[in-house]
């Protein structure tokens, strides 16, 4: 049985075939909890293969019944986001297999605030492109103003765009993904594919001194970072780190992290940023799997978890 996580993920990513023990093994892997890194990498591995690749009843079925073994809470959410994303790009398929119906409502349905709070984060991610385009403009419109702080005219700018940085703010869109988006050019996420789903390893901080150490400890316990953001930070150089510190004030970064708890579940809305960074920006990726959220209201899993008209004007004001 492999042993190293991302050979582990590796192996269900790439493989064309799986054989009955390696399905075995992958029942075995997800719920040791002294192998948690390789459980959910084998968990990674398995969806993308199915997220990059093409439909396999096999590999389907094995995640439905996967999830009803004794999992740890970051396997059984980081298995749920995969499922309904896979469900999204399946849509098709998964309307003519009426008999797969209940067994996945089953799952859906389980613990249904978390499978709405899953979907709601990936809806989110139809804001990015957006956020990218406001952050650019308001750029535009600020820098001529670098001169003038406090000045009528700067705060003319801040008040033209009151409205949009308060529906930021109020959705709670993922403004990480463009502070870190070039730091994910690092040798790290070029040496292989694993290394964009990979869970935090806190001896990274092992690589830097005691007091800058506990600086960034600080600091990833009170801002929302992803795992991979947390690699990506560890790529930077110091001084881009030590920048990025004095600029991000603790009162700030307090407020994010409780934002974020108000409003998401820490676990399911992490992976989603992973696999969005994964799919946006790695040279490995297959596919724009994101670029279906438009259609996320003519899908199955939109008619089984969005029931009422909050749960419907939620999705809508993340995915206009």
């Amino acid at each position: 049985m492999l042993s190293q996580s991302c050979d582990i993920f590796d192996f269900y990513h790439a493989s064309e075939v799986l054989h009955e023990d390696d399905y075995a093994d992958f029942l075995v892997i997800v719920q040791d909890s002294f192998r948690l890194e390789d459980g959910l990498m084998a968990v990674s591995g398995l969806t993308l293969s199915l997220l990059e690749g093409q439909w396999s009843d096999d590999r389907f079925m094995l995640l439905l019944k996967a999830y009803w073994l004794g999992l740890d809470n970051m396997v059984r959410e980081r298995m749920l986001v995969g499922l309904i994303l896979i469900l999204m790009k399946y849509n098709t398929i998964i309307r003519e297999k009426v008999d797969i119906w209940e067994p996945i409502q089953e799952i859906l349905s389980d613990d249904y605030e978390l499978s709405f709070t899953a979907l709601c984060n990936i809806a989110r991610t139809a804001q990015i492109k957006h956020l990218e385009h406001f952050n650019q403009q308001m750029a535009k419109d600020i820098m001529p103003l670098m001169n003038q702080l406090g000045s009528d005219e700067f705060y003319d700018v801040i008040r033209k765009h009151q409205g949009e940085m308060e529906r930021i703010a109020r959705l709670h869109l993922d403004q990480n993904f463009l502070i870190f988006k070039t730091a994910y050019q690092s040798p790290f996420f070029q040496e292989r594919a694993a290394h964009w789903l990979k869970p935090w390893d806190k001896d990274q901080l092992l690589n830097v001194d005691e007091e800058e150490r506990d600086a960034l400890q600080g600091m990833m316990d009170v801002w929302p970072l992803c795992d991979s953001d947390k690699y990506a930070l560890m790529g930077m150089s110091k001084m881009l780190r030590d920048t990025l510190r004095g600029q991000l004030q603790a009162d700030m970064l307090q407020h994010m992290g409780e934002a974020l708890g108000d409003t998401a579940h820490i676990i399911t809305n992490g992976y989603v940023q992973q696999l969005y960074r994964y799919f946006r920006l790695s040279s490995f990726s297959r596919g724009a799997l994101f670029d279906l959220i438009p259609y996320l209201r003519d899908t199955w899993v939109y008619r089984i978890l969005v029931v009422g008209e909050n749960a419907k004007q939620t999705i809508s004001d993340l995915i206009q």
